[in-house]
């Protein structure tokens, strides 16, 4: 992978607040939600990225968290993108970490809650959402902004680094850095 990413996750929500499942159903950004995205909009601004283009996850919580990365750096054209949708979760969508972990407990027993994404009986397989993400990797030959979520990310991360699937998995995606994916590696921009 050659394309340059630098990854932004949304704003934390009520519901990751409250360690609630949310897949492709919304809730509202969270005060600090709402401070991560200004900080990261100037940290943008900062690292000179004023003007580049973003593609970005149609969900309400990511265009939430965009109207105000706006309003601290100038952005450039802004496209949405459904591939970068958070994967979906089905029946486990809604349900906090408590309540997946008494009703499914072989599913997730001795697996950190990082990596339950693919383990919900009737969610998205890993294998298609990496399909989506190379798709949408395929397509990116300029610098680009990616506006989009935790599972989603550590997809992206998987693909293009080579990292194994489990491993992208375990690991968290923070809201308060940049992902900056460069020359097939990636490094974490911690935003002030």
């Amino acid at each position: 992978m050659s394309a340059e990413i630098y990854l932004i996750r949304h704003g934390e929500t009520e519901w990751n607040r409250d360690s609630r499942i949310q897949g492709r159903r919304d809730s509202p950004l969270t005060a600090l939600g709402r401070e991560q995205a200004r900080r990261t909009g100037r940290m943008l601004a900062t690292l000179g990225l004023a003007g580049m283009p973003v593609s970005a996850s149609p969900l309400g919580r990511v265009q939430a968290t965009l109207a105000i990365l706006g309003e601290q750096v100038a952005l450039g054209p802004v496209t949405l993108d459904p591939r970068l949708s958070e994967v979906a979760l089905g029946s486990w969508e809604g349900l906090t970490s408590s309540e997946i972990r008494a009703a499914y407990p072989a599913l997730v027993d001795g697996v950190s809650e990082h990596g339950w994404g693919f383990r919900s009986p009737d969610g998205e397989r890993f294998d298609a959402v990496a399909a989506r993400v190379r798709a949408w990797l395929a397509e990116q030959h300029e610098p680009v902004i990616a506006l989009a979520h935790g599972m989603l990310g550590r997809v992206l991360r998987s693909v293009y680094t080579g990292l194994p699937a489990d491993q992208a998995m375990a690991e968290p995606l923070r809201q308060d850095v940049v992902w900056h994916f460069h020359d097939g590696g990636m490094s974490v921009l911690k935003v002030g």
